[in-house]
């Protein structure tokens, strides 16, 4: 199971949070580079403000950009959840993680490298080499888009969606104020081409990979990091990353319930285990409380589950359904209900946990169904 449920029992180291962080923050500011890169070419001044202060704010910002991600890059060499190496740093599609989408961070990393060194060096090259590698930072902007859609742990999340669907509208809006000033021709079209094709195509590959289920096993994760097994004395590995999808079990007439609750996290039972707790409540009628158990010793960024429970109850009744998890394949969490009156049901439960707080779907079926 890709376990966030997990790697928060154990801790999920700081570098990762940093990393997202610098991640998110670093495209807001790239997207803001190429808006002002985009009104330079116009030559556009704002009432009251020169355009060496707007060329001045485009160039420190780029470089406050450049800066981020070198703190970006450098706390994903240093987290131990996966072993990113140098050499993936500088050289794109060399890692084992996601290779292709932690390539293309590569790539925008090393065109605002490229852009960094000309840009120092300005003075000492032609003005055509120069514009024509600086040309390469709006290339950067739908890599690094691409590249944090693909590759982040995050991209499920509505307001990170949102913040990626509000920098697409900024960018295509400046495009389009700056081509109805251009003059017709090949170069135009081929401009408003771009300009429709990238978000466009942006959305698709967004609806079409990250936001379905188990992407991020068919982005490149490694088996080892999605982890698979059964409970018992089998254990599995977690990392932070949502867990999702349905059991492997069968039933008729399935019920589905979205649920929302809280974190606990505790020592124990055994030497050097660590204990998860969720408790919530799932939504609409009837109202059950939800409660999720996970055990197992700290592994890296996450943990190796040894065993763990789900507990169903009524709100206000005293009818309790509980049993063990009894499958973990890759981000699949199921368990077998066993109620007071002998009946059985299978819970197949998607799990998203993002510090105290968790979420997910709780989906109900009569266990051994047709």
């Amino acid at each position: 199971m890709t376990g966030a449920a997990l790697s928060a029992a154990s801790g999920v180291s700081p570098l990762w949070y940093a990393t997202r962080a610098t991640g998110v923050v670093a495209l807001l500011l790239l997207t803001a580079t190429v808006i002002l890169g985009i009104a330079g070419t116009a030559r556009f001044t704002a009432p009251g403000l020169p355009r060496v202060v707007t060329a001045g704010l485009h160039r420190n910002i780029s470089l406050l950009v450049l800066g981020l991600l070198t703190v970006h890059v450098l706390t994903t060499v240093l987290d131990t959840f996966t072993h990113i190496g140098l050499v993936s740093v500088i050289i794109p599609f060399t890692s084992d993680y996601r290779g292709f989408w932690l390539g293309l961070g590569t790539v925008a990393f090393d065109l605002l490298l490229a852009v960094a060194v000309t840009s120092l060096l300005r003075d000492r090259l032609s003005y055509r080499t120069w514009h024509a590698v600086h040309l390469g930072s709006y290339a950067c902007w739908p890599i690094a888009l691409w590249h944090g859609l693909g590759t982040g742990t995050d991209s499920k999340l509505s307001w990170l969606l949102l913040l990626d669907v509000l920098c697409v509208a900024a960018v295509v809006a400046a495009a389009a104020w700056r081509l109805s000033l251009a003059q017709p021709g090949a170069g135009r079209t081929a401009a408003i081409a771009t300009t429709v094709l990238v978000p466009l195509g942006t959305a698709a590959f967004a609806f079409l990979g990250p936001l379905q289920p188990g992407w991020a096993q068919r982005a490149g994760t490694p088996v080892a990091l999605l982890g698979s097994a059964a409970t018992g004395n089998s254990a599995a590995t977690a990392t932070p990353a949502s867990a999702s999808g349905s059991g492997s079990g069968s039933g008729s007439s399935p019920s589905t319930a979205a649920f929302t609750g809280r974190v606990r996290r505790s020592t124990g039972p055994g030497g050097g285990e660590v204990t998860i707790t969720v408790d919530s409540r799932t939504s609409g009628t009837p109202q059950r409380a939800l409660t999720i158990v996970l055990r197992g010793t700290p592994d890296g960024a996450g943990i190796a589950m040894s065993s763990g429970t789900v507990r169903l109850s009524s709100v206000g009744q005293g009818a309790v359904e509980q049993g063990p998890v009894t499958a973990l394949d890759g981000p699949r969490l199921a368990a077998i209900l066993r109620g007071s009156g002998g009946s059985e049901q299978q819970a197949d439960v998607t799990l998203v946990i993002s510090g105290a707080r968790a979420s997910g779907q709780l989906t109900l079926r009569t266990a051994g169904g047709e």
